[in-house]
């Protein structure tokens, strides 16, 4: 299980943009993974797409409780070497991405954490959000786009 902690709480700091609810949603995680071991381990289920999956639900879940009339809104980010032209300090670049990210709907931010910052494969983003590969393909190609274009039209990227 330590194997998985790590890479589910950096993703759920991402998702709930605070270190001590990703602690409580993680340990929420590993909980409901306790109560149906049986369950889960009897269906060959992906432990990680399963802790990744109910991690997400459970961010969710805190998200809903913190308050039920915003917006679904996350704070994700990654470091953007590939979009950055000239080099940056790691702080100013890291500033630049979350400002632009923005431009993003909660999905697009969303995928493109998962797949270039946790390095997960379509197949694995698609058991995540319980979507089709073809559909995070395109959700991924068309968040680059939006970053990448967002990034040019501020003069980050050529």
């Amino acid at each position: 299980m330590e194997t998985y902690q790590s890479a589910l709480l950096r993703y759920a700091t991402r998702v709930l943009n605070s270190r001590d609810a990703a602690q409580d949603v993680v340990q929420e995680a590993f909980i409901r993974l306790h109560a149906n071991w049986d369950a889960v381990t009897a269906r060959g289920t992906d432990l990680k797409g399963w802790l990744f999956r109910t991690t997400h639900n459970a961010s969710v879940d805190h998200i809903r409780k913190e308050s039920r009339h915003r917006l679904l809104h996350l704070r994700q980010s990654w470091e953007a070497e590939c979009f950055v032209a000239d080099p940056l300090p790691s702080d100013e670049r890291h500033a630049l991405v979350l400002q632009h990210l923005n431009v993003l709907k909660p999905k697009e931010r969303e995928v493109l954490v998962l797949r270039l910052h946790e390095e997960m494969s379509y197949k694995e983003i698609a058991a995540v959000l319980q979507r089709s590969e073809g559909y995070v393909g395109t959700l991924i190609h068309n968040a680059t786009k939006k970053l990448t274009q967002s990034l040019r039209q501020a003069g980050v990227v050529s």
